[in-house]
């Protein structure tokens, strides 16, 4: 049975995030929203009465540029010439495993890029654009015809492009094992392993409490978390997990993501906790004290809510999900780990490591209900990199 646990106020507008990097996953579209389907893939059929057909343009050059140091972080570079100076076009960057969901079909492919980055476009060449990192595999970049209408015209060109994974760090490889995450009143046994070297980790066991029957046991999710190679840090963001059929909601679709919460103590609103549903955001950042202690520190974040402003710290973050039919937001359980307790007083949360065999539960069940995959087996999209100082639109939401 799901577990409702925040009863608080209204939609609030946008905000600026300070304290924490903004870790822009590229395992999903670019700015952070869910794919429409599993695979990103266009779920309607292209009309071939109506739909261009596809036009390699072999003037039109685009290339991959290699890494590239931007504000003190490690970006990847894509190059576009030789594209006439009125002529509008999409850049889109996809992996193998994604791009294969489309069976071949570029125009379908094409529609769903201009579905879903139609604010990526650009005009004429040269044009350089920094994408976050791209994780190992094999990728390819696209430049996608439009006319002056932002319709698709079927011309297009690309270039294949690989990208071989980093050799491990000692500092990346410090987070990997098995650790005990408390708050001094619930703990979580958890397992850190590698998902792309220097980058990424998975993390399970989040939000699972052997033994406690009133508890939903988060064992089937895993989260991935980000290594911050400049303070050594490791960065809890806010995610999309899966969408699926809830059988408690007589099987109505819902979407799970893993999210931050606030506390807002302001006056001209309704106190309590809202929900933060926006994606790509720093929630929590992990510091070493030493090899085997650490402390798990939440982020800034500055919201408005509703007339007022929230700029404070994050109270907890957690997994949730949203019907899609309604909008409605739950909660899985009534209770987490939180940086606060419940007179608003800070609480330091750490994280232990663990000595001898792991008990946590690494489930073999991936995302979107499929078994899980590794290095290019994964369906990625490359985002285009945002820095850290730039202005996150995000909002409050209650339940």
């Amino acid at each position: 049975m799901k577990l409702d646990r925040y009863l608080m106020a209204a939609v609030v507008m946008a905000a600026v995030l300070t304290g924490c990097r903004t870790r822009v996953d590229p395992y999903y579209p670019r700015g952070n929203q869910k794919p429409d389907t599993p695979s990103g893939q266009q779920p309607s059929t292209p009309d071939p009465q109506t739909d261009p057909k596809p036009n390699p343009n072999s003037t039109w050059q685009i290339s991959y540029e290699g890494r590239k140091v931007v504000n003190g972080e490690n970006t990847d570079e894509i190059r576009v010439n030789n594209i006439p100076i009125t002529q509008q076009y999409l850049v889109s960057v996809i992996n193998k495993a994604n791009y294969a969901t489309y069976g071949g079909d570029v125009i379908a492919f094409f529609k769903n890029e201009l579905a879903n980055n139609s604010e990526y476009v650009y005009v004429g060449s040269p044009e350089v654009i920094q994408f976050s990192r791209f994780r190992h595999g094999t990728w390819y970049a696209f430049v996608i015809g439009l006319d002056s209408k932002k319709n698709i015209t079927g011309e297009y060109t690309y270039c294949k492009f690989n990208v071989e994974e980093e050799e491990p760090t000692a500092e990346y490889l410090s987070w990997l094992g098995n650790w005990t995450v408390s708050d001094g009143r619930i703990s979580y046994d958890i397992q850190i392993s590698k998902e792309e070297a220097n980058q990424v980790y998975r993390l399970d066991g989040w939000e699972v409490r052997e033994g406690y029957s009133d508890w939903v046991q988060m064992n089937l999710e895993y989260l991935e978390t980000f290594f911050e190679p400049s303070d050594g840090r490791m960065y809890f963001v806010s995610q999309y997990l899966t969408t699926y059929e809830d059988e408690d909601l007589d099987g109505a679709k819902v979407d799970e993501l893993f999210l931050g919460v606030i506390d807002y103590d302001g006056i001209t609103e309704e106190m309590g906790l809202y929900i933060i549903p926006d994606e790509g955001i720093d929630l929590a950042y992990a510091q070493q004290e030493d090899e085997d202690h650490v402390t798990i520190n939440p982020c800034n974040i500055k919201v408005d809510v509703g007339n007022d402003t929230f700029d404070g710290k994050f109270f907890c973050m957690q997994y949730v999900y949203q019907e899609v039919s309604n909008g409605n937001w739950h909660y899985y359980n009534n209770d987490s780990v939180s940086f606060f307790d419940n007179a608003g007083s800070p609480v330091q949360v750490t994280m232990v490591r663990t000595k001898g065999e792991t008990n946590v539960n690494r489930s073999a069940v991936m995302r979107n209900g499929k078994i899980a995959e590794t290095g290019e087996d994964k369906p990625m999209r490359g985002k285009v990199y945002r820095p850290r100082s730039e202005n996150r639109a995000v909002k409050a939401v209650k339940l």
